[in-house]
């Protein structure tokens, strides 16, 4: 279950933490993300002294209220990067110029609003998944001999408790429909050309021993991870018809169906995992769609 800073202090740290790692965020998701028990006028007042230390800089977006979106200074980049909570990743400077700060944020607004929906959902449930367990562009090589590369929205990092415990790691895919729905669908063929990589050692090449090579995907993790299409950004109609799009590469791109016989994979809405749940039966399965929605955890 997840902590609640209790301190100023504990704040803070969380916030620059969660700041580097996921690059931006709204005051109120910064409230949910980290202290949803305090009042968010607390929380602004706790950021307005970050900003007053020039840790952290903001933007004023537009529309009704104020909607500021936070970000770290070059100043709190330096001091949040030594931070034993975020050593090993990266946070890319955040821009100057507000306008190109607003051009940026939707899409990465949208994947935090996917991930404050499954924080949510975990702490209603009692499961272990915290504010820095979801890992932004997660990038991986998609062949050996070139540079092309994966990169995921976001790597989750789950933990069911109880005495069915279950780790669960996830790609989470956010898909705002800004583009035609080809580009969602060679993404998917994206994560099955990772899936089916398997470099052979250069010492190896043209010998037998090259059939023990293992797919790069085992390098790192133990199970490929479930992937999670978060659709948003356009009426029910069209998000179901991208749903679709993605259900017909599923079953129509041989390398695609060949990673889903042994990858669960599955689509929601991300306005009906804010309001039901994310471990609700909102996820339709890219196999066998026929068999009805469900949690995301039973795919």
């Amino acid at each position: 279950m997840t902590a609640v800073p209790a301190t100023t202090a504990d704040f803070s740290r969380l916030a620059l933490c969660a700041l580097f790692q996921h690059r931006m965020a709204t005051t109120r998701q910064l409230h949910l993300l980290i202290s949803p028990t305090v009042s968010v006028q607390w929380v602004r007042r706790r950021l307005s002294d970050l900003h007053a230390r020039a840790l952290v800089g903001r933007v004023d977006m537009p529309g009704p209220g104020r909607n500021l979106v936070w970000y770290l200074t070059d100043q709190g980049r330096s001091t949040t990067e030594l931070l034993p909570e975020v050593q090993g990743r990266t946070c890319p400077p955040a821009p100057t110029d507000p306008f190109a700060a607003r051009m940026r944020t939707g899409h990465t607004l949208d994947v935090l609003r996917a991930h404050v929906a499954f924080l949510e959902d975990a702490r209603a449930r009692g499961d272990e998944y915290g504010p820095l367990d979801w890992l932004p562009e997660i990038n991986h090589r998609i062949a050996e001999r070139s540079a092309e590369s994966l990169t995921a929205d976001a790597l989750m990092q789950y933990a069911t408790s109880g005495p069915g415990r279950t780790l669960h790691r996830a790609f989470v895919e956010v898909d705002r429909a800004t583009m035609v729905s080809e580009r969602l669908a060679s993404k998917l063929m994206a994560y099955a050309r990772f899936h089916s990589l398997t470099p052979v050692p250069s010492h190896h090449r043209g010998t037998s021993h090259a059939l023990d090579a293992l797919p790069a995907w085992q390098h790192h993790y133990l199970r490929f991870p479930r992937l999670l299409f978060v659709l948003t950004g356009s009426g029910t109609v069209a998000l179901r018809q991208r749903e679709r799009d993605l259900q017909m590469v599923a079953a129509d791109n041989p390398l695609v169906a060949r990673m889903l016989q042994s990858v669960k994979a599955g689509a929601a809405l991300l306005e009906d995992i804010e309001k039901l749940g994310a471990s609700a039966s909102v996820w339709t399965p890219l196999v066998n769609p026929e068999s009805g929605p469900r949690s995301w955890m039973d795919l």
